[in-house]
């Protein structure tokens, strides 16, 4: 087994610097804990959550001999209890998993779908304009029916070790018995107040007794969410999608209040699939990068900045740092422009997926790129495949109530699982303790521009597009690294930034998750504005502007979530813009 030789080092992105965000409702999963430590873990399995309770879980069910998948179960089904405004039972998720006894990579897709009942034109208001995207959020008609419970059934029966129910008993346990909640659980609640929980009497006597958060101190309970676990813990898949937990989402949602509003049914609920992708891969230099097909596409344009970015670069490395945050700012937004156009369900509309990713329209898409000129509102290419796909953009895509989880066993299995209910806290709505997703409000709100439809439009049974992009990296035919993120639309380019640090610059994860990152916008080029830039790095944002960028500074709202392998070890980091825990086991010295 070849072990990782890392390249060699190219002055790019700063290192560690220290964090302030503060919460923001267009980044909604940002924080303003101060947080400067980075958790870091090594070992020969290694686990990351974006939550302490979270990790350990999965810690303890990988000592108890259960597989990466168990321990994804494990993680995820705490998360629903102490990280329920970013995902859980009621919203969907995408696994990629490397099962390393066979040598393979498989792609699970547990996105949640719409109703059979969901009309085209379902967020045109009755005077022909588009609903606010705050107001659909808060509507059961926004809710898609959840993936993510499918999900962990399928891949316990293809990959798990440990029994079912065993990967539930921390989390019934924290839901019955509570847990001190955390700074940003508490924030995060405050933010869902202003996003709008009137419509919610669940959320409110939950989240909000009396009116007022719940206590800092005090051990917090969901006796409804342990109830439900427990049932799904006994009776599996089917008591969730046609058994008592079915029929009393159905009948939440279906309130006398709702009469007019069509959500979904118990036959949507019977008739969900997991679907079994095909995951895309691309040669990027000596590695492979592989990531999730549509109806993500963020795993597109991963591979297609990534794509660009190395043609441009082959050209030399730019003497000017600003020049390599120029060539990634336009990568990052011409493939930005394609996933707007091409990217949907492909049930609806055939993705030229092999096009966007072949090695010619790679380099067409480069050269259309000038070196020491930003192209604001870049143009989607001409893949081969679109030839007869007369399409429309849509406008980019608002959200971000989501979380990663990257688990390696001590067998070398490999889980990276990304997992949302959309918003903060989804639509506000809940069901048996469980926050519930606003997922369609991820479709297109027009389903056609001047006659020409949208790939991401609305229909029934449809997958609405994802920016979720779980990736492994392969060298030599192994894994090398596993890493994603939440953040809505913004999640490529934080893993784009990732990538880039991780394997070209050679940074440890610790110096990957605390690496200044760079965005874009159609308009706009977005810079990292916590902490300070290096004396190195202090006129980038002045050189940029000479480049002809727009520049915009927020506090971003990542949570990159990485492994990385290195001479014998695992090494994993947690984003320290959140509040996530990287935790590790070592194998036993033999005597």
């Amino acid at each position: 087994m070849k072990k990782h030789k890392p390249l060699g080092l190219v002055l790019f992105f700063t290192l560690p610097f220290p964090l302030l965000a503060q919460v923001n409702w267009k980044q909604p999963e940002s924080i303003d804990v101060k947080k400067t430590r980075v958790s870091t873990a090594s070992g020969q399995a290694v686990v990351v959550t974006a939550n302490p309770l979270a990790s350990d879980a999965a810690l303890q069910t990988l000592k108890d001999g259960g597989t990466a998948m168990d321990a994804v179960i494990s993680a995820q089904t705490v998360l629903a209890v102490v990280e329920p405004q970013s995902s859980g039972l009621g919203g969907g998720s995408f696994l990629l998993y490397w099962d390393q006894a066979n040598k393979s990579l498989y792609a699970l897709d547990g996105r949640e779908t719409a109703s059979a009942q969901v009309e085209e034109d379902m967020w045109i208001t009755s005077d022909g304009k588009v609903s606010p995207w705050l107001q659909a959020t808060r509507s059961p008609s926004s809710i898609g029916v959840p993936g993510t419970t499918a999900l962990l059934w399928d891949g316990h029966q293809q990959f798990g070790r440990l029994a079912w129910s065993t990967n539930f008993k921390k989390s019934i346990h924290l839901a019955k018995d509570g847990f001190i909640p955390s700074p940003r659980l508490l924030k995060s609640i405050s933010l869902a107040k202003t996003l709008g929980i009137n419509h919610s009497q669940a959320f409110r006597s939950l989240y909000l007794p009396n009116g007022s958060l719940p206590m800092k101190k005090i051990p917090f309970r969901n006796e409804e969410l342990a109830s439900t676990l427990s049932k799904l813990a006994k009776g599996g898949v089917n008591e969730f999608y046609r058994g008592e937990i079915a029929n009393k989402l159905i009948s939440d949602l279906h309130l006398p209040q709702n009469e007019a509003v069509k959500t979904i049914t118990h036959d949507d609920l019977a008739n969900y699939q997991v679907q079994k992708r095909n995951p895309i891969c691309r040669k990027y230099k000596s590695w492979e990068i592989c990531s999730f097909p549509p109806p993500s596409g963020g795993g597109v344009a991963v591979l297609q900045a990534l794509g660009t970015y190395e043609f441009l670069s082959k050209k030399g490395w730019p003497k000017e740092t600003a020049n390599n945050w120029h060539l990634l700012a336009e990568s990052m937004r011409f493939a930005d422009a394609d996933r707007s156009h091409w990217i949907g369900d492909p049930i609806d509309w055939p993705v030229p997926i092999k096009g966007l990713l072949e090695d010619n329209y790679i380099k067409k898409r480069a050269a259309a790129i000038k070196v020491n000129t930003a192209t604001l509102r870049p143009l989607p290419g001409e893949p081969k495949g679109s030839k007869f796909l007369n399409l429309a953009s849509q406008p980019r895509t608002s959200g971000g109530g989501t979380t990663h989880i990257v688990v390696v066993d001590m067998d070398g299995n490999i889980a990276s699982y990304t997992s949302s209910v959309e918003t903060v806290f989804g639509s506000r709505n809940l069901s048996g303790g469980m926050v519930l997703n606003n997922q369609l409000t991820d479709f297109s709100f027009l389903s056609n521009v001047s006659g020409k439809p949208i790939a991401n439009r609305i229909r029934a049974n449809k997958r609405p597009m994802s920016s979720m992009a779980p990736v492994i990296v392969f060298r030599d035919n192994r894994p090398v690294l596993a890493v994603g993120s939440p953040g809505g639309w913004l999640i490529p380019h934080y893993i784009t930034n990732a990538l880039i640090g991780a394997l070209d610059l050679k940074l440890s994860p610790k110096e990957v998750v605390s690496q200044k990152l760079l965005s874009v916008q159609p308009k706009y080029t977005v810079l990292e504005k916590n902490g300070n830039w290096s004396k190195a790095n202090s006129n980038i944002p002045k050189q940029l502007k000479s480049l002809g960028h727009q520049i915009k500074y927020t506090s971003f709202s990542s949570g990159l979530a990485i492994i990385k392998w290195h001479k014998g070890n695992w090494y994993g980091a947690a984003d320290p813009r959140r509040e996530g825990k990287a935790v590790s086991l070592q194998a036993e010295k033999k005597h």
